[in-house]
């Protein structure tokens, strides 16, 4: 049997971090419930690396914070030793990085 490792969002751009060789995008997603009858929400945040440098250049140039995006990604695990401990980092990698609307001002 096939797996998948796939990740989507829709949401709006938060910061746009630009590193060394990639390109790190903050983007909120809504999460919704119900407490003591009250509609309640908050914003979810979950930063997206992109890999791809033709992709990153184009963030860059036509992204901006509050812009609705959705992305299509994987989840990528590794560890690294800092001061002597095991370092475990789960990190979203795009694959897909479409704008679906500019912020209205």
């Amino acid at each position: 049997m096939r797996s998948v490792n796939r990740h989507t969002l829709l949401g709006h751009v938060g910061n746009i971090i630009a590193l060394k060789n990639v390109l790190k995008v903050n983007i909120a997603t809504d999460r919704e419930w119900v407490a003591d009858g009250e509609r309640k929400s908050a914003p979810e945040w979950v930063q997206v690396t992109i890999l791809d440098k033709k992709q990153a250049e184009w963030i860059e140039k036509n992204v901006a914070r509050g812009d609705l995006v959705y992305v299509e990604s994987r989840i990528s695990n590794s560890s690294y030793e800092r001061d002597g401990e095991q370092v475990y980092t789960t990190d979203v990698i795009a694959q897909l990085f479409n704008l679906v609307s500019k912020k209205v001002a």
